[in-house]
């Protein structure tokens, strides 16, 4: 099973990826759990999820969807069909260096390195600007992802093969 954080580095809210995963990866979650910082691209995540070919994936991440600031949404990521046109579009942007949460699912399903269980954990930011610090309603909001996390973890190990 793969742990792992997606976030722009040093954008406020935004690195709350990065964030969970540097106070998960002090955690033991327990055997076959690899914690990983998935912030350096989504084509190289794609290549390094084919080689761990886990079970389960779980991914935490803020992502501003126009919901409250500080929300934390679980979401269950079904397969799906990328399109040949659309995964193009996908990896050329992955490829400037963009990433964000829906990207990096979209690479990962048009590569077909999504996990057979996939979840994504994420928190409305509600801040977006050039900052080392996450605002105090997205602190308190991480604390949240990160229960959830290990309750996905959790279970997904109850369901490892």
């Amino acid at each position: 099973m793969v742990v792992g954080g997606v976030g722009q580095l040093w954008q406020g809210d935004l690195d709350l990826g990065r964030r969970a995963v540097e106070q998960l990866a002090r955690e033991d979650l327990g055997p076959g759990v690899a914690v990983e910082d998935l912030c350096y691209g989504a084509v190289q995540v794609s290549w390094r999820l084919d080689d761990l070919r886990p079970h389960g994936l779980v991914v935490v991440a803020a992502h501003a969807r126009g919901r409250a600031p500080g929300t934390v949404q679980r979401r269950v990521v079904e397969p799906f069909e990328v399109p040949p046109g659309q995964a193009r579009h996908a990896v050329d942007e992955a490829l400037t260096g963009y990433l964000s949460v829906d990207l990096l699912v979209e690479v990962l399903a048009a590569f077909g390195a999504l996990a057979p269980e996939t979840v994504v954990i994420e928190v409305e930011p509600q801040t977006r600007y050039p900052s080392w610090d996450l605002s105090p309603v997205c602190e308190e909001a991480l604390a949240r992802a990160l229960a959830l996390v290990r309750a996905e973890v959790r279970r997904l190990a109850a369901l490892a093969p």
